[in-house]
């Protein structure tokens, strides 16, 4: 191949790359474009053999001046996959390594007292004739909290994703290209309900259920702003754009607070993670776990009731020697 032709393989090997993970789930738009951008540094670069050199891929895959950990790990990361793909497709390319992002977040944990605070600094909100959030937030906020909602998730509900009837909400799409329903209290059913009928009253079915005045869907900027006010009128600091607290945080606070919940009730919560795990959307138990470590950190008391219920299984070691 010439340097054109090797290029135009690349182009097509990318496309069908793409295609077999948007098959597996995954949604692959700032992967395809940080490969995309690969290919381009090639093109320009000059490619005249028919593999991807390790010279090359090192030259690329370094970091760059005021690159940030997490965009040169993520980079090197998109590359690391293709090339593995190449290679298992017959193309030799050199695999990079790509360095772990350690990082240091640490989400905020709304306290029971806080997000009640925050309910009531919603329902405090007054009518405004271009905007209905006096209406929408108090609603907003309270599934965000009582099912773990991500922000995109409960933007994006129409009004037939939301069975009011059996209390069930449907999230289509939502990340890693997955459907799933979940449930909602009787409560918060019944709080959706009042709204629908004071909102939805010549609605169709496929109007956004949190929609603006005009029918369209609420922006999730919107929203974020909404949230730095009533964290004010909550009594709540804002302690930066590093250090929150996040809208995000809300779903945090819903993940630990089940967790903790179901602590309480005697239930192992390594055998309620999976079920947490897919009401919450996760894409595997793994991700939910981060929830337990901080749940362990808020309430130290759930480590020592794990212990007792635990203990009975390991025996008592004296000597080297298990008696």
């Amino acid at each position: 191949m010439d340097k054109n032709e090797n290029i135009t393989f690349l182009k097509k090997m990318l496309s069908r790359f793409i295609s077999y993970k948007r098959l597996q789930g995954y949604k692959y738009r700032s992967e395809e474009e940080s490969i995309t951008r690969f290919i381009k540094f090639v093109e320009g670069f000059g490619l005249t053999e028919n593999r991807l050199s390790k010279e090359l891929v090192l030259k690329y895959s370094a970091k760059r001046p005021h690159e940030a950990p997490r965009n040169h790990t993520n980079r090197v990361s998109d590359l690391k996959q293709f090339a593995v793909y190449l290679n298992e497709n017959g193309y030799p390319a050199y695999v990079p390594t790509a360095s772990k992002y350690l990082s240091s977040f640490t989400p905020y944990i709304f306290t029971h007292d806080e997000v009640s605070r925050i309910f009531q600094a919603t329902d405090r909100l007054k009518p405004n004739k271009r905007y209905n959030g006096f209406v929408v937030y108090p609603v907003l906020f309270r599934m965000l909290y009582g099912c773990g909602l991500r922000i995109s998730e409960a933007l994006n509900l129409k009004v037939e994703d939301v069975d009011l009837k059996r209390g069930v909400l449907t999230i289509k799409r939502s990340k890693y290209e997955k459907d799933r329903l979940v449930p909602m209290s009787e409560s918060l059913n019944s709080v959706c309900i009042r709204f629908y009928k004071k909102v939805h009253k010549n609605s169709s079915e496929d109007d956004y259920f949190f929609k603006n005045r005009d029918g369209s869907r609420r922006s999730r900027d919107t929203v974020y702003g909404r949230f730095r006010e009533i964290l004010w009128e909550s009594g709540i600091p804002y302690c930066g754009r590093s250090r929150g607290p996040r809208l995000h945080d809300i779903r945090y606070g819903f993940c630990c607070h089940s967790l903790k919940e179901i602590s309480d009730k005697g239930i192992d919560l390594y055998c309620a993670l999976p079920v947490l795990s897919t009401y919450v959307g996760h894409s595997s138990v793994r991700a939910t776990e981060k929830y337990l470590r901080l749940t362990e950190e808020l309430y130290p008391d759930i480590v020592k009731k794990t212990e007792d219920i635990t203990s009975y299984v390991y025996p008592e070691v004296y000597n080297d020697k298990a008696y």
